[in-house]
């Protein structure tokens, strides 16, 4: 436990120096939609540091709490989004690109569903396994350590919840009670992941990630440091993408409860370009590299039966 709290002061000691240039604002009664997002952030913590705990039968409440988020994603879309109307009578579309959207839910609900599925297993053969994990805090030559494994897992997690709740965002209505809700949420985990990207950055810099697996083609192994690259890359501009589009429309951005003033005046042809790139340029290619990534991991485990690259990152 006191792993988890060192964690958990780490992360609060790198948002403070963000926290300093922004400023409060009573936006809603309470502020409630920052204490949601703050519930996020901590239950993705949680669950990153139980995903990677000595004791086995912790490290299944954590892959258990990585199957309830995936069935938290599903049954929000199904209560909230679906039941809401919102998908057959969005806001006007800005783009053609746009009428994929609710596709586009529809297809990451049905992937969290599966997921959820396939990580309840995996979680009842780790309660049955009472293997120790020792990692240290450094990365290891032949896998990563515990920082890099926090820092991995909580922007998974943390990402898995922004996607789904910008998608609908942008589909909300004008007007619309909640649709700021969603806006301080999204923004406020897309600012932490940005945060996140930096921090593991620096991290590989003083931590030599672990070597890729002697097993794996020199083919292989350049198509997977060219996702990494693109991936971190990816994550490092989509916010920064999404904060230039958001000062040019003339709106702040939010972190919890407080918020950071436009820089820029109002220019709606700087809208359109930093919104091409941010909403649907770079999303696609997320979406693309990411499941490129996935299905690499995939295949390793299951196909060429390579177990070691897959427990590099969770076991």
């Amino acid at each position: 436990m006191s792993t988890l709290i060192k964690h958990l002061v780490l992360v609060a000691l790198v948002l403070l120096p963000t926290l300093a240039f922004a400023t409060t604002d009573e936006r809603l009664p309470g502020n409630h939609e920052s204490w949601l997002a703050l519930c996020f952030v901590a239950g993705s913590i949680i669950c990153a540091w139980a995903l990677n705990h000595a004791l086995s039968r912790v490290r299944a409440m954590g892959t258990l709490m990585a199957a309830l988020t995936c069935f938290g994603v599903v049954i929000w879309f199904f209560v909230y989004v679906y039941g809401s109307g919102i998908l057959e009578s969005p806001k006007p579309f800005d783009s053609r690109l746009d009428g994929a959207k609710p596709t586009l839910l529809w297809a990451i609900v049905t992937l969290c569903f599966i997921g959820g599925v396939l990580l309840l297993r995996v979680s009842l053969s780790q309660y049955r396994n009472s293997t120790k994990l020792t990692l240290t805090a450094v990365n290891q030559p032949d896998r990563y350590g515990s920082v890099s494994r926090m820092l991995h897992w909580t922007t998974a997690i943390l990402f898995l919840l922004m996607i789904p709740m910008g998608i609908f965002a942008t589909m909300i209505p004008e007007g619309t009670a909640y649709r700021l809700e969603y806006y301080v949420v999204h923004k406020t985990i897309g600012v932490l992941i940005f945060i996140l990207v930096i921090s593991r950055v620096l991290w590989n810099l003083y931590s030599k990630r672990p070597t890729l697996d002697q097993h794996m083609k020199p083919s292989e192994k350049k198509l997977a440091h060219l996702a990494h690259i693109t991936l971190y890359g990816l994550l490092f501009l989509l916010p920064i993408t999404g904060f230039i589009m958001t000062s040019f429309f003339g709106a702040p951005t939010y972190l919890f409860a407080w918020e950071l003033a436009p820089l820029w005046e109002p220019n709606e042809k700087a809208v359109l370009l930093w919104g091409l790139l941010h909403k649907y340029l770079l999303p696609y290619i997320v979406y693309l590299v990411l499941g490129a990534h996935i299905f690499g991991v995939l295949k390793h485990q299951f196909y060429d039966k390579h177990r070691h690259i897959l427990k590099r990152m969770v076991s």
